[in-house]
């Protein structure tokens, strides 16, 4: 249990902390309302429903591809995905065939091709 809050609580941390820095937006919570691009906020909206509905390890892998290209606006795609996650708690992540694990290797990730290794290795302790 403290492990599963510590670790959501420093998803939800981190994708703040980046926001900042990289957007210059200050919230508490990314919302797809803060893309521009309606293009890029649809695509949100959508990976969030996947994830509402029960559909997280397909989001996440969707999110992956999509980060692929390494696009800003993509990068804020994630980070309001993963923020969004990180509101969720483990029995809702292994009842939808997900898990914390699953959650965690993907904020890595996506964090790491934008060039934030290091925040990633620090905060996860690897």
């Amino acid at each position: 249990m403290f492990e599963q809050d510590y670790f959501m609580r420093m998803i939800h941390d981190i994708t703040r902390m980046i926001a900042r820095l990289v957007f210059h937006i200050e919230t508490e919570t990314l919302s797809p309302y803060l893309i521009e691009n309606p293009e890029t906020r649809e695509t949100t909206e959508k990976l969030l429903n996947q994830a509402d509905t029960g559909n997280i390890s397909q989001a996440i892998q969707e999110i992956s591809a999509l980060t692929e290209n390494n696009t800003l606006e993509h990068l804020l795609t994630g980070l309001a995905f993963y923020s969004h996650l990180s509101e969720q708690d483990e029995a809702y992540l292994t009842a939808h065939g997900s898990s914390l694990e699953e959650v965690r290797n993907g904020m890595k990730l996506l964090i790491s091709r934008y060039g934030f290794e290091s925040v990633a290795d620090t905060l996860f302790f690897e």
